[in-house]
Formats: C-alpha cells, structure tokens, sequence
C-alpha cells in the first residue's frame, strides 16, 4: 500500500473533481468522495492507516505551502478589505462567540463529558489550531481532528448552496461565512468559486483562529461554573 497510496489518492481525487464539474451537486463533493472511498478501501482490504499515511506523505508535507498560499487572494483584495475591516472583525467575533455558545452546551444536554465537550468547542477552525485549544482545554485532539474534517466536508460541500438558497447573495459574506464555518475546506471551495470568495473566506479562517484561541478557554471555563 506504500507505494500504491500517493497515486490512489490523486486518482481518487481528481476522477470525482472531473464527476463534480460535469454534476456539480453538494453529495459529489470530490474530498467527501475521496475520504468515503479511500476509508472504504482501507477496511476492505485491512490496510493499517499507518501505511496508508506514510505513503501518502508528501501530499501533508504540500499542507504548508498550500496555506500560506492562502495569502495571495487576501493580498489581491486587501484595500477593499481594509475599508471593511471593523465589521468584519465584529462578524467573525460574533461566529466564533457563536459557535462556543451552542456547541458547549448541546454537547452537555447530549450527554457528553467534559473531555467530549472539550473536543468538539473548537470545531469551526482549521485542524491544528483546534486540536491546539483542544490540549489545552483537556480535550482529545483526536477526536477534535475527526470533527474538524467532517465540520469542513459538510461546510465545502453543502455551504454555498445553503447561503444562496437563504438569500446571502454577496460574495464577501460568503466567503466570511464559509471561512468562518467550513475552515480550509471551506476555503478552498471558496478559491474555486471566484477570487473575492477565497479572500474573503482567507480572512475568516486566519481571525477565527485567533479569536478562537481567545476566547475558546475563557467560554469553556465559563460553563464549567455551571455544568456540572
């Protein structure tokens, strides 16, 4: 599987991007597709993920660059985005301060523990980031990870329809929205869908992360008074 692993996945990847261009529907997401079929075969055929990982390797060593790639629509924007600065920051304050506010105590009211709790606080901002406040709050990065990713799936996959069909129709707060929800995945769908998108979704992702790192523990800390 070492060998095999690189080239499955592209091959995975880039055949159900070519079924997404020619029936671009939120369920042919090309990751979503990708990670159910790659995760099949790996139960299939009792291939240990370890393998699977180290072969597929320089695709996680492209996640580096790849971010601060990020950078270069951000910095195509930037003048516009200077002038909308203020209430940009209050939007993505108010999504992270949102996000805390409900997945905290619906996890509690579902019967999760303080570590499960911990583990999902995080979930709207990108993997290393969350799996960060995680530790820190005394959470499970691992299982963070795993949320994270499927948070992002749906968000790529499903978001932008969702926001067209509720009647969000300008691009700006489409992209902060998605950066906001959906993280990287969200961004890159952004990217592909216009160039003011993945700028806007760039911004979201970089100030939730930090605000995010904020004001994870200080609201956590807080329901912990509470909840017992």
């Amino acid at each position: 599987m070492f060998w095999l692993a690189l080239p499955l996945t592209l091959l995975c990847f880039f055949s159900f991007r070519k079924l997404y261009q020619h029936y671009p529907l939120p369920l042919f997401n090309p990751v979503l597709l990708s990670l159910l079929s790659l995760i099949t075969l790996l139960i299939t055929f009792d291939i240990p993920y370890a393998d699977y990982a180290t072969g597929s390797a320089p695709l996680s060593w492209l996640l580096e660059p790849a971010v601060v790639a990020l950078a270069l629509p951000l910095y195509q924007q930037a003048q516009q985005i200077r002038k909308q600065l203020k209430p940009i920051l209050f939007t993505c304050t108010v999504g992270v301060a949102s996000s805390l506010l409900i997945v905290i105590p619906l996890a509690w009211l579902l019967g999760a523990d303080h570590s499960v709790m911990a583990s999902l606080a995080p979930q709207s901002v990108t993997t290393p980031v969350a799996m960060g406040i995680t530790q820190s709050l005394g959470g499970l990065p691992a299982l963070t990870a795993a949320v994270v990713i499927i948070v992002g799936i749906v968000g790529a996959a499903l978001g932008l329809p969702f926001l067209k069909g509720i009647g969000v129709k300008d691009e700006a707060s489409q992209g902060l929205a998605m950066g906001a929800a959906a993280h990287a995945l969200g961004t890159a769908r952004a990217i592909e869908h216009s160039e003011q998108h993945g700028a806007y979704s760039s911004l979201a992702l970089i100030l939730c992360a930090v605000l995010m790192a904020f004001l994870a523990p200080l609201i956590f800390a807080f329901y912990m008074l509470f909840l017992p």
